[in-house]
């Protein structure tokens, strides 16, 4: 009975070793990562003017909107505003983005203007972060560059604005 009792004993043992043994399994595999980006909101330079000079019209991801050169901005119309990206991603995902260098917004009679954003300056978020909620909301603004009035005459000026998010 003596030894009965050991076997029963170191039987229980073993079983216990083993229920520990399962507990540390192989851990999960990483959350996949899928970004989604969602414009909620254009990008708008409101109204203004140009001189004989042309020069630059910038909107800022605060809301700031200045006028350079022979430039006249003027209180009427639609409101200038950035544009805003709504970014849906896993808390933690590092993201990146990457303007195109230029865009050209055409307008009347064949007329066009070039658009430009600059990383360090026209994005709220700057070039890379790190999303802290989802969706988190990025703002963009960016710079109209008008060579004179000949070359950028009054009217309704169309384009896409391209922006690259990469996620790492």
């Amino acid at each position: 009975m003596y030894n009965f009792s050991f076997y029963k004993t170191s039987f229980w043992i073993l079983l216990f070793m083993l229920s520990v043994m399962e507990v540390s399994a192989q851990e999960n595999p990483p959350i996949p990562i899928e970004v989604e980006v969602r414009t909620t909101q254009f990008l708008n330079f409101g109204s203004f003017t140009v001189g004989t000079n042309g020069g630059t019209v910038r909107v800022g991801p605060d809301g700031s909107r200045t006028g350079n050169g022979d430039i006249y901005l003027l209180n009427m119309g639609a409101s200038p505003s950035y544009a805003i990206f709504d970014v849906y991603a896993n808390p933690g995902t590092i993201i990146q983005i990457q303007p195109h260098l230029e865009t050209t917004l055409s307008g009347p009679s064949g007329s066009d203007v070039k658009l430009r954003v600059n990383l360090q300056q026209d994005i709220s978020t700057g070039s890379t972060f790190v999303v802290t909620k989802s969706p988190q909301e990025v703002f963009v603004g960016g710079t109209l560059y008008i060579n004179s009035q000949v070359a950028g005459p009054p009217g309704p000026y169309n384009g896409n604005l391209r922006l690259t998010f990469i996620h790492q």
